[in-house]
Formats: structure tokens, sequence, C-alpha cells
């Protein structure tokens, strides 16, 4: 679980650094590696912030946060509730905000409604996952913020895994290394001219 966790942390944390919002962290784009690492997937609806609020609804009911379902200025901090949630689920097996229907859903992110985290996993983890599924985004936490928690760095200490990059160390470096992994055809221009206008 700390693997996972730290490991997706320290992902959107240099997205974040870059003004990047993922805004669909969910299960299914979260990625283990042959040494159980954590990789992040799916940046199609991905944005660059440019003004630090984005406005348009986008991801996965499930872990959309509540200023994404009222339709509210979003930052940051959207993602760090959308990946509690997915943290709740690996402990539980199941979102942490079900409903039969969307309207009992919408009631249930936005009131914050949700059974405890299981206490048969340590009270450490549980309370960082309850901390980033606050409904006032002002009170999650920033992706710095969780890996300089005290019970983050022992387990980075213990688990092995690399530190924390300090603020704006290497940032040149990450977005150069992210920007690598998109792939755009040969013929982008020869495409481009077949889609239809906007």
């Amino acid at each position: 679980m700390w693997r996972i966790l730290i490991g997706s942390v320290q992902a959107l944390c240099c997205l974040h650094d870059m003004k990047i919002f993922h805004r669909d962290i969910k299960s299914a784009n979260i990625f283990l590696d042959k040494k159980g690492i954590a990789l992040l997937g799916d940046l199609n609806v991905s944005k660059v912030a440019k003004q630090g609020l984005l406005y348009t609804q986008t991801g996965t009911p499930y872990y959309a946060s509540p200023e994404v379902w009222k339709d509210l200025p979003y930052d940051s901090k959207s993602d760090i509730w959308s990946l509690g949630c997915v943290m709740y689920e690996i402990l539980t097996l199941v979102p942490p905000f079900r409903a039969k229907d969307m309207n009992g859903l919408y009631k249930k992110v936005t009131k914050g409604i949700f059974d405890e985290p299981p206490r048969n996993y340590s009270a450490d983890i549980g309370k960082i996952i309850t901390n980033m599924i606050k409904v006032n985004p002002k009170e999650r936490p920033s992706c710095d913020e969780i890996l300089r928690m005290p019970e983050v760095l022992a387990k980075i200490k213990q688990l092995k895994l690399e530190k924390p990059v300090k603020k704006d160390a290497f940032r040149d470096e990450r977005r150069l290394s992210l920007l690598q992994t998109i792939k755009l055809p040969k013929n982008l221009n020869n495409l481009m001219k077949r889609l239809p206008k906007s």
C-alpha cells in the first residue's frame, strides 16, 4: 500500500510541479511495473493550468472531487481527492463513495460521507487517506506536504524508495523526460488535414 501511495504521489508531484492536472486519477490509470513501482497513465484529459484553476468537468464519477461535482473551479487538490479515493479502494476493495444513482453519489461525495478505512491497516495510512478525501480542498494536503509527512519519510527510508526531489530541482529535466513519453504519428499533418474542424 505504501509503495503505491508514495509512487503515485511522487508521480503526481511531477505533474503538479509543471502545473499539469491529471484530472482522471482512478484505479485503472495506476500501473505497477515489475518492481512494484506505481506509474500514472492515461493523460488524455490532463490539462495545463495557466491561471491556477480549471473549470471543465471531467473524470470518473466515483473519484471526482466535490468541487468537480459542483461545477466549481478546482486545482491540484482535486487530483489528491481522486488518489485518496483510489487508495481507499485499494484498502477496502470498494470506492469510498457508493450509491444506487448519480444523485445519491453526488450527495455522498459533496457531504464527504464514507466509512472509515479498516483498522487492520496502519493508522498512519488510514489517516493520510482520510485527509486526502476531505470535502474542503484547503484541508487536503498537497503532494509536497504528503511527501514531507514523518510517517511517509519513514516508509520511504524503510522501503528504500527514491527520496522525493526538492521542489524545482531537476524541473526542466523532468519536463523534458515527460514530454519525450508523448508519441505523435509521423504523418500528423496529413491526419490533421482530414479531421473535421472544431
